[in-house]
């Protein structure tokens, strides 16, 4: 057979997607997976991952699945700027956001720099009593892996792994990304049964208003089916997906050629680091040239050739693959090794991020606080998406304005998130690389990380409480204040 038609790549991608089909069928057929709402694309995940050569092929080499991790990490780092891509090229829709999409933008914002404070605590800790060989960036991970998801996480940790000898890093981000997905499915779906019980959601006051299809994953023969998208080219000159597809395949040249000098300018003066965390911010330029882009489109009058529905349906593919990918690539061997780390860092970050979610619940928001509250835990432990997906269970028709703020929120928090994305890389100032390995030669920059990072929680609480956007009322202990 030839071996210069990349068949290994073709085989891998075509295995991955068959994941998502056998996920597909089992979220329809178990009723488990069903009452949790477990996503499609993290069933699908979870198996590619046992069926990778560090989980069965520990003990059936014959029947392990030929993954390249590796490339596995590849895919995962462009999936991702091609989420942002199709997203940044939408449109907003509807009225000005009011007080509540304000605060719901700052409230994850201040919880994000909070799960920073957390996480890289614990990870300088860790690395100063029972696990002194640990990299001091690894605190950072597990809020980038719950507040960002694991593209984002995967981008930035494997850049330490390259330029800075962290050993396994991107594929501790990876894992510590699907730690959050758990405490999205196995403890916010129970919180949202919890809550429709204790009458805290507006709309729904039981269970019986989901219909199947929200269990089972597909839209029954008599359901009312939502529209995709819209077609605005004309079939005989050009498909309209491929035309949106070929929007985002510009975008992603675009950066890249504005780019990539700069990095190779850096690592030529010896800024290699630096050039490591700009290429980990790929998706982060690649989704500014795009918002730009789209001012211009709509200024010269050809808004109306891109349709949000299709942006959105290209990001949801790439999301679902892009989580398969993430897990499968998972480590068994990384995830003994690391173990305690991962297991502290992520219980204590999941908690928080519990707690504080429900604590500004009625604090904060004037309307839907509960539906307000879950969806911006789920998007702290997973994505955007995954927030959309508990939303769904309190407010399945989206009828509240609260899906539409999730958006707006993901907007607000982005700037005022920005800081911390670069403070996590300061604790590298402090590592010298020798070899294959690496040493500590400047200890005062992890600690000046931690400080840096809890300034920031500091004055984002500062402008969150100034600005009326919440409310410390009585008793400070309790986490749900009735009326």
């Amino acid at each position: 057979m030839s071996t210069n038609l990349c068949w290994d790549i073709l085989v891998e991608v075509s295995i991955l997607f068959s994941f998502l089909l056998l996920g597909s069928y089992l979220r329809a057929k178990i009723k488990f997976l069903q009452n949790f709402l477990v996503p499609v694309a993290l069933i699908g995940g979870f198996l590619a991952m046992l069926m990778n050569e560090s989980f069965i092929g520990k003990i059936a080499p014959y029947l392990s699945l030929p993954f390249d991790i590796d490339r596995l990490g590849v895919y995962v780092y462009h999936l991702l700027a091609i989420t942002f891509i199709a997203m940044a090229w939408r449109k907003p829709e509807g009225e000005k956001r009011g007080r509540d999409a304000v605060a719901m933008g700052v409230s994850s914002s201040t919880l994000y720099a909070l799960q920073g404070v957390v996480g890289i605590g614990l990870g300088f800790l860790l690395m100063y009593t029972i696990y002194p060989g640990l990299f001091p960036t690894f605190g950072a991970i597990a809020p980038l892996g719950f507040g960002q998801g694991p593209g984002l996480t995967f981008s930035i940790a494997n850049g330490w792994e390259t330029n800075f000898n962290f050993k396994h890093a991107g594929n501790l981000g990876l894992t510590l990304a699907a730690f959050g997905y758990f405490w999205a499915c196995f403890i916010g779906v129970p919180l949202v049964n919890i809550g429709i019980r204790k009458g805290w959601a507006t709309l729904v006051k039981d269970k019986s208003h989901l219909s199947r299809d929200v269990y089972t994953g597909f839209f029954s023969k008599d359901s009312k089916r939502p529209i995709a998208g819209k077609l605005t080219t004309t079939s005989e000159a050009i498909e309209s997906f491929a035309f949106h597809v070929a929007l985002i395949g510009l975008m992603m040249l675009i950066t890249y050629i504005i780019m990539f000098p700069i990095i190779n300018l850096l690592i030529g003066v010896g800024a290699a680091g630096i050039a490591s965390t700009l290429e980990g911010f790929f998706f982060i330029f690649a989704t500014l040239l795009t918002l730009l882009a789209r001012i211009i489109v709509h200024k010269i009058g050809l808004g109306h050739i891109i349709d949000n529905g299709t942006m959105s349906r290209i990001a949801g593919l790439s999301v679902d693959f892009l989580v398969v990918c993430s897990i499968a690539a998972i480590s068994l061997a990384v995830v003994i090794d690391f173990i305690v780390p991962i297991l502290v860092t992520g219980v204590a970050v999941g908690l928080v991020t519990l707690y504080f979610c429900f604590w500004y619940a009625k604090r904060s928001y004037d309307k839907f606080p509960f539906e307000r509250a879950i969806a911006i835990y789920g998007m702290l432990t997973g994505t955007i998406n995954t927030g959309l997906i508990l939303l769904r269970m309190v407010d399945p028709e989206y009828e509240t304005p609260v899906a539409q703020d999730l958006v707006y929120t993901s907007a607000i928090s982005l700037p005022l998130c920005a800081p911390l994305l670069f403070m996590i890389n300061l604790p590298l100032k402090g590592v010298e690389v020798v070899g294959d390995s690496w040493q500590t030669v400047n200890p005062a920059a992890y600690w000046q990380t931690l400080i840096g990072v809890l300034a920031m929680y500091i004055v984002l609480m500062l402008v969150y409480r100034l600005t009326g956007l919440v409310k410390f009322k009585r008793p400070l202990r309790k986490i749900w204040i009735d009326d």
